[in-house]
């Protein structure tokens, strides 16, 4: 399977679809859901409602009860009673969904790996200059032929319908944002994770926030999806940032979301550690050394 091939299961307006019908018309044996969401109507293709309904059942979104579709839990309380509800809430859910463990197991596989090639592929746009990033399809895949130590075994784009297919999804799970040209951009990803990445906590170190948001969303600086795609770039073409030394997206995030107000970001005097955002080519913006999460003025 792969969730960017747009050709067969990789449209999240798809998905939206089944999730609203779903929310607020309750579970549907399988030809009712596909019918209530249109599979009859000869505007529609039949074929994206059966394959992503079979892709996103299969990575856990979606389950069966008595012959039933059903939103799986803990996803269908989180969504919410209204299907606007459920629209609106439903990409921090998919974003948590595609990054399960046990979705990712196969990272580099190319078979049954079911959702890493959304991962991986976030995870690598997440790692480079986004100051500096060419957007275009074509340019994309020039640059990972150039950094991927072995693109026979290790592929992140592969063809210009899974680049466009990651850049659709990861404007809608908040990797990316669209204006005058698309950029890459995590702050909506970000935003959306905070109480999590806090926890019962106000206050963190930099290290412990970047620590704790890797361990939420691992496409992040220093996670495990992160980690594992950077391990497999070439040195010549992939300058290795020292530790410390954030990369630019997430550089760009914090400064956004901090601008907001919906963290604060401080260096104080005599702290253990702190980490350093990043500009374009590594120019060092600031240091940070501790995170102070401001709920009461969270904005959209």
């Amino acid at each position: 399977m792969s969730v960017l091939n747009q050709a067969s299961d990789g449209l999240f307006s798809v998905l939206i679809a089944l999730t609203r019908t779903i929310v607020r018309f309750g579970p549907r044996n399988r030809e009712d859901l596909l019918l209530a969401c249109g599979s009859a109507v000869d505007a529609v293709d039949p074929s994206q409602l059966t394959q992503t309904l079979n892709r996103w059942t299969e990575l856990g979104l979606f389950g069966q009860i008595d012959g039933l579709v059903i939103i799986a839990d803990p996803y269908r309380t989180s969504l919410g009673k209204t299907a606007d509800e459920a629209e609106t809430r439903l990409p921090a859910i998919v974003r948590t969904v595609a990054m399960l463990p046990e979705n990712n197991d196969r990272f580099w596989e190319r078979e049954k790996s079911k959702s890493a090639d959304l991962s991986r592929a976030v995870a690598w746009m997440l790692a480079q200059d986004v100051y500096s990033l060419d957007g275009n399809v074509k340019t994309l895949a020039i640059l990972e032929e150039a950094q991927i130590v072995d693109s026979s075994k290790q592929t992140i784009g592969k063809n210009d319908t899974r680049w466009n297919g990651l850049k659709t999804w990861m404007l809608y799970l908040g990797f990316a944002r669209d204006g005058m040209q698309w950029v890459v951009d995590p702050t909506d990803a970000l935003r959306d994770v905070l109480p999590a990445i806090f926890g019962s906590a106000r206050d963190l170190t930099g290290p412990a926030f970047v620590e704790n948001a890797a361990a939420v969303l691992p496409v992040l600086d220093g996670g495990s999806y992160r980690t594992q795609v950077e391990a497999s770039l070439k040195d010549a073409a992939w300058p290795r940032p020292r530790a410390g030394l954030l990369s630019s997206s997430l550089s760009r995030a914090l400064q956004r979301l901090d601008r907001e107000g919906v963290i604060t970001l401080a260096n104080r005097s005599d702290t253990e550690g702190v980490v350093t955002l990043s500009g374009t080519g590594m120019r060092t913006w600031r240091d940070v050394s501790h995170v102070t999460f401001m709920p009461a003025k969270k904005v959209r």
